[in-house]
C-alpha cells in the first residue's frame, strides 16, 4: 500500500476509534435529562413495586396513577431506590443537581437566587465538549425573575428560547421567535389559569413539542437536552382530559395523617402547618403525574423514530417531593420521605443493565459527575458531588458510596442529615437527634436515637457528617446546637452536653 493511502487508511481507524471506546461502547453519547417538580416518587408504578402494598398505596387501596413510561425507564434501566434532594426546595436542589456542588458552595442557598457564574455546571462542561445544549422549562436559578424567558442566567445553556426562570404555569402559546404565558390573571399579569388548555397549548405538552424539536434538529454534534416540567407542582390543576381522569378513586389520608399519639419532631415545625385532607387534590395531582407520564412516552417515541434512543443517556429526576397528607402536611422542606426522597431513573444500554436496582444512597449533587462519568467524559472541574458510575455498574462499592447529605433552604440552619442504605440522622437547632430506620419503621413514626442497637448507625453517619461539613464548607454544622448533637452522637459528650 502505497504511503499517502496507507495514512488516510491509519487515520479514518483512528476517529473510528476515538468515536468508541476499546470495548465497542460509544462515546459523546446524547444526555436528556426529564426533571419533575415536587414529585412524590410514590405516584411512579417502579417505585411502588420495591415496596409493601401499605407503603406503596399510601393514599388507600386501589388508588394509584398508572406510570408506564417512568417504568420504561426502570425496566430497561436503574432505578435508585434511595435518591435525595440535597436540600428539597426548588432552587438550591435544581442548583446542586445542574453544578455537583452543594448549595452553600452555588450561591443559591435558598429560592429565587442567582447561580454564580463562575461555577462550572454540566452545560458549560458539554459546550467545552462539543456538545449542543439546549434547556426547555422551569430553570429557577436566575434570580427573581417571573417568567423571565431566556433568562440572563442560563448556566451555559446555548439554546434557551423556552426556558424560564421561574412560576408554575399551565398554560404557554408561541410568540415570534419564543412563548408566552397564555393565561391572565384579572389584573391583566400573567396567571396560573388552566381554562381552554390543550395538548399543545398545556405546559407538559408545549414544553415536551420544543423538546422534541430540539431533539430532532439536525447536527453533527451530540446533544444535551433537559426538559424541566413545572407540574407536579402546585396549584393542583390539569388540562382535560386528566383533570377527571381519577375522581374515581377513593383518596383517604396517609397512614401518618392525624396521629396525635405520635411525637413529632420539633424541626416538621408548629401544628398551624397542619393541612386539611382533601381527595380532590390528590386526583388532579394525579392527573398531572400521568400527563408528564405520557408526554415521556411521546418523547420516547421521537427518539425511537430518529434513531437516537440507545445512543442517548437518560436521566428522570425531581427537585424535591411533596409530601401529599403525610405526616399532616404538604410539599417539602424537611427531610421526611415523601419531601426530600425523590424519584432517579437512568437508561443507557450501552453501559447500564437492563433491571439494575440501586440501592445505596444518592443525592441530587451526584447528578452532573454521574452523568458525565456515564458519557465518558472528562473535565478538570471540580465536584463536591460524587460520580457514582463505577457503583452503579457493580464494579466499585467504596466508602463514598455510603452516605448522602441533606440539609435544609436557607441561610439560617435549622437541621442537616445523613442518610445511608437504611438509617437517616437528623441533627437540628432545636431537637435532639433523630435517627430513623427505614427497615424497622418505614413510616418515619419513632426516634430510634439511643435504642439498643442503634449506636453503630449513629456514630457512622455522625462521622460521615462531619467530614461533609468539613470537605463542603457547610456553616450548618457549626451551629452550636447541631455541633452538640454531633458530638453527643460520636460519643463526645455526656447526655447533658457537658
Amino acid at each position: 500500500m502505497k504511503l499517502v493511502p496507507l495514512i488516510l487508511y491509519l487515520f479514518g481507524i483512528f476517529c473510528c476509534v476515538d468515536q468508541v471506546s476499546v470495548c465497542g461502547e460509544q462515546a459523546n453519547p446524547n444526555v436528556l435529562v426529564i426533571i419533575t417538580d415536587e414529585h412524590n416518587f410514590r405516584t411512579l408504578g417502579c417505585y411502588r413495586e420495591q415496596l409493601p402494598d401499605e407503603q406503596a398505596e399510601m393514599w388507600g387501596p386501589g388508588a394509584i396513577v398508572e406510570t408506564p413510561n417512568f417504568d420504561r425507564l426502570a425496566r430497561e434501566g436503574l432505578i435508585c431506590t434511595r435518591a435525595y434532594a440535597t436540600a428539597p426546595v426548588c432552587s438550591p436542589c435544581r442548583a446542586a443537581m445542574i453544578t455537583g456542588r452543594y448549595p452553600q458552595n452555588t450561591g443559591v442557598p435558598t429560592n429565587n437566587c442567582k447561580l454564580r457564574d463562575d461555577v462550572p455546571t454540566l452545560a458549560k462542561i458539554m459546550v467545552e465538549k462539543g456538545y449542543r445544549t439546549g434547556f426547555v422549562g422551569k430553570w429557577h436559578l436566575g434570580g427573581n425573575g417571573k417568567p423571565e424567558w431566556s433568562p440572563k442566567v442560563d448556566g451555559g445553556f446555548q439554546h434557551k428560547t423556552f426556558m424560564f426562570n421561574r412560576g408554575h404555569w399551565k398554560k404557554f402559546a408561541l410568540a415570534g421567535t419564543g412563548a408566552k404565558v397564555a393565561a391572565r390573571g384579572k389584573s391583566g399579569t400573567p396567571g396560573y389559569g388552566v381554562e381552554e388548555a390543550d395538548e399543545k397549548s398545556f405546559s407538559t405538552d408545549f414544553l415536551t413539542d420544543r423538546t422534541i424539536e430540539f431533539i430532532e434538529q439536525t447536527s453533527d454534534k451530540p446533544f444535551l437536552a433537559v426538559v424541566s416540567y413545572p407540574d407536579p407542582h402546585g396549584p393542583n390543576t390539569v388540562r382535560v382530559p386528566y383533570d377527571r381522569m381519577y375522581d374515581h378513586l377513593r383518596f383517604l389520608p396517609p397512614r401518618t395523617y392525624g396521629r396525635d399519639d405520635m411525637p413529632a419532631p420539633k424541626w416538621l415545625g408548629s401544628g398551624k402547618n397542619h393541612a386539611v385532607f382533601r381527595g380532590e387534590q390528590m386526583s388532579q395531582y394525579f392527573g398531572m403525574v400521568k400527563c408528564i407520564d405520557d408526554n415521556v412516552g411521546r418523547i420516547f417515541a421521537a427518539l425511537e423514530d430518529s434513531g437516537k434512543l440507545d445512543s442517548t443517556i437518560i436521566l428522570m429526576t425531581s427537585d424535591h417531593g411533596d409530601l401529599c397528607y403525610e405526616h399532616d402536611r404538604l410539599n417539602k422542606g424537611n427531610p421526611y420521605e415523601g419531601s426530600a426522597r425523590v424519584p432517579m431513573l437512568f437508561r443507557f444500554p450501552d453501559r447500564i443493565q437492563a433491571g439494575t436496582i440501586y440501592s445505596l444512597p444518592v443525592g441530587t449533587v451526584d447528578v452532573t459527575p454521574t452523568l458525565l462519568g456515564l458519557a465518558r467524559i472528562k473535565t478538570n472541574s471540580k465536584f463536591e458531588g460524587r460520580d457514582l458510575t463505577e457503583p452503579m455498574l457493580g464494579k466499585v462499592n467504596s466508602p463514598d458510596s455510603q452516605v448522602t447529605f441533606m440539609r435544609n433552604s436557607g441561610t439560617s440552619p435549622q437541621w442537616v442529615c445523613a442518610v445511608d442504605d437504611r438509617y437517616k440522622l437528623v441533627l437540628s437547632v432545636n431537637d435532639q437527634p433523630w435517627l430513623f430506620d427505614a427497615t424497622q419503621d418505614p413510616d418515619e413514626f419513632l426516634n430510634f436515637y439511643r435504642r439498643p442497637g442503634s449506636d453503630v448507625a449513629t456514630r457512622r453517619l455522625a462521622k460521615a457528617l462531619r467530614e461533609y461539613g468539613n470537605r463542603s464548607q457547610d456553616a450548618y454544622l457549626d451551629h452550636p446546637a447541631i455541633a452538640a448533637s454531633l458530638r453527643k452522637c460520636l460519643g463526645e459528650a455526656d447526655t447533658n452536653g457537658k
